[in-house]
């Protein structure tokens, strides 16, 4: 059963400052004394409280993944117990802001999260307010959405909770039409009409080839133009701030395409060498489906810089990032890419995208759990092969 997650979010656009009451419920298999949070260091934690709760301390320290320090909260508990609600109140400047946008997303750590537990599943509701001359969106429709309040509800991982604000919001496509484009403060134009397409277009494709028995149904794709980066979540969203993103482009519409496939490819643990089930899986999806739409020139392109990248990089299993930082993308990207290349060159088309499918299905985690996976669908001498190849 997923942790439940409350969290109730004000937003004052003309300071760009916020304040934020985070409650966990958490449940754990074994009672325990003490439960730790990594918070913001740029925030201001005011309030820790819980029904059973001694006290707490407050360090920083270097995160080596992240690279950056982080504020360690470690509370401790009056007796041992399977469950423990905890609520902490916390301020600061808005993580992600331009004139008049502002951005609580995946990637502005703004939310406490449990050390290593970061893309837990929760349920969660998630109430944003904000002065009426604003709107928000999130990943889903809001449940409620009146006098500047937001309500909205449901699960996926802590770290992806998402609140986008605007003086106004643009849509392209409605709830039932697959796929919804949210513009920030701007009109669409040619562009934002080819993404909408293209992204109906892989969505078709991944349902086939990974999503056969999950697939994406509906989809939204949030332009905030703040113009940093892309993201994909596991709730049926992404994320693209840049502001002159062209999917006739083949470098954007493999960005799409791999941003879209992490609503399955989100199970690895990030900070660990078993991210490569994130990142080494959705980078060959998008390749995969640059090759069918007949783009085989870019795909041994972008196949071959892989292989050149991958080729000095140490192995994938035991890789430990917060030693060796310089060679994240490289292994955990290039040569999670060619691995599977290789793989799908062993297995064929057919047997590699039933093992994608069941892989999608199973929310496959660890590296341990694709090998033995990859045994009971193709048999133990692919297991070891492909164990030697994760090796080397």
């Amino acid at each position: 059963m997923p942790n439940r997650v409350n969290v109730d979010l004000s937003i004052q656009p003309e300071t760009r400052t916020f304040a934020c009451r985070y409650q966990l419920t958490a449940s754990f298999p074994t009672a325990q004394r003490s439960l730790a949070f990594n918070v913001n260091r740029k925030f201001r934690v005011t309030e820790v409280q819980g029904p059973h709760l001694l006290g707490y301390t407050d360090s920083l320290f270097y995160d080596a993944f992240q690279q950056d320090t982080l504020r360690r909260l470690t509370l401790r508990f009056a007796q041992p117990s399977r469950q423990q609600t905890v609520t902490v109140r916390y301020n600061g400047t808005t993580p992600f802001q331009t004139d008049s946008v502002l951005e609580f997303t995946a990637h502005a750590n703004w939310l406490p999260t449990i050390p290593d537990q970061e893309y837990a599943l929760v349920r969660y509701r998630l109430a944003v307010h904000i002065p009426a001359a604003y709107q928000v969106i999130s990943t889903g429709p809001a449940r409620r959405a009146a006098n500047g309040t937001y309500v909205f509800t449901g699960q996926a991982p802590n770290i992806e909770l998402t609140a986008v604000a605007a003086r106004r919001f643009t849509t392209l496509g409605g709830r039932h039409a697959g796929v919804e484009l949210y513009k920030a403060n701007r009109p669409f134009n040619v562009r934002d009409s080819l993404l909408r397409t293209h992204a109906l277009a892989i969505i078709a494709y991944q349902n086939r080839i990974i999503g056969r028995r999950a697939p994406i149904r509906r989809f939204r794709i949030l332009l905030p133009g703040s113009n940093r980066n892309a993201f994909g979540l596991l709730d049926n969203a992404a994320v693209i701030t840049y502001s002159d993103f062209d999917t006739r482009k083949p470098a954007d519409l493999l960005i799409l395409a791999h941003e879209i496939s992490h609503k399955w490819w989100g199970w690895g643990t990030w900070n660990t060498y078993d991210n490569w089930l994130n990142e080494g899986f959705a980078t060959y999806s998008g390749l995969l489906y640059l090759r069918a739409t007949a783009d085989t020139a870019t795909f041994r392109q972008q196949l071959l810089k892989h292989r050149a990248a991958a080729a000095p990089a140490p192995p994938i299993l035991q890789f430990d990032a917060r030693k060796d930082m310089a060679q994240y993308r490289a292994v955990i990207y290039s040569k999670g890419t060619v691995v599977l290349a290789d793989l799908h060159t062993r297995l064929g088309d057919e047997a590699f995208f039933r093992l994608l499918q069941a892989t999608a299905a199973a929310h496959v985690n660890t590296t341990q759990a694709f090998l033995a996976l990859v045994e009971q669908k193709t048999g133990r001498e692919t297991r070891d092969w492909l164990a030697a190849r994760l090796g080397s």
